[in-house]
């Protein structure tokens, strides 16, 4: 029998009419970036929300969309709304509670299970590789009863926060973090993608050239992660995940390590 989860989302209204903005990928750091340079443009009220989605970043709080108007948040703890409200009171003023939105989100809630991450570029590949077994190469044709997807993305979220807490995992990820520190090199790509943000509109080809670019160049510092991950996996018993398992963890273990790396390089 399915397990029932319940997380919590946040959502901040940004513009009151759609909009569109020219940011890729799940960072909050760089969104709390974009907020502040549309500020200028738009506004005091993203330079506010800017400060409260970076509170929320270092709280454990992670993207889960932007819909043109809304910043949606989300959190793998059910949150009681009354203490968050107080929370944000306390730390940014009542003003900002007419904006925001809490609620809690139980996997009964959803329309439909939410799919599972797409692995069409080269490390995620690499990762199924190294991790997915061939035993389970026939699951990829059957795939998984959609009524256990919401199931797996949680149970695999779950497995990646514990690994991050993994003495082995853990280690190596601090010393990462350490060296990114002083990478002069990731300085120089994220300071192209972020000048030519601030000069070109959405979609322009040299902002999306330098965002792979960074896209690449972090994912293979972070692929230094997988030898840990993998011994982890070993050790609590799951050697043996199939291709989405196997996908599903990896892409919430590094993108938890991704924003510990950049939660504390913003400090």
């Amino acid at each position: 029998m399915a397990r029932s989860q319940t997380s919590t989302e946040l959502e901040i209204r940004l513009f009151e009419r759609p909009r569109k903005l020219p940011f890729r990928g799940r960072s909050l750091k760089t969104f709390s970036a974009l907020l502040r340079r549309e500020a200028r443009r738009s506004g005091p009220w993203l330079d506010r929300v800017a400060d409260v989605v970076e509170a929320l970043g270092r709280e454990g709080w992670r993207y889960r969309a932007f819909t043109g108007k809304t910043l949606v948040l989300s959190h793998l703890r059910a949150i009681d709304e009354e203490e968050m409200r107080a929370y944000l009171s306390e730390r940014f003023g009542r003003e900002v509670l007419p904006q925001i939105a809490i609620h809690e989100r139980a996997d009964a809630d959803r329309d439909a299970p939410p799919p599972l991450p797409k692995a069409d570029d080269e490390l995620s590949r690499e990762l199924r590789r190294l991790i997915g077994a061939d035993s389970h190469k026939e699951d990829l044709h059957l795939g998984h009863p959609p009524e256990e997807l919401s199931e797996l993305l949680l149970d695999m979220s779950f497995l990646a926060q514990e690994a991050m807490e993994d003495g082995d995992v853990s280690t190596l990820l601090e010393r990462i973090r350490e060296e990114h520190e002083k990478d002069a090199q990731y300085r120089d790509l994220h300071s192209r993608y972020q000048a030519l943000l601030d000069r070109t509109s959405v979609g322009d080809p040299a902002a999306e050239e330098a965002y792979w670019d960074l896209f690449s160049y972090m994912s293979k510092k972070l692929a230094r992660l997988i030898p840990a991950l993998q011994a982890f996996l070993d050790r609590r018993g799951f050697g043996d995940l199939c291709e989405h398992e196997a996908t599903a963890f990896l892409t919430a273990a590094l993108s938890q390590a991704l924003s510990f790396i950049e939660a504390q390089d913003e400090r």
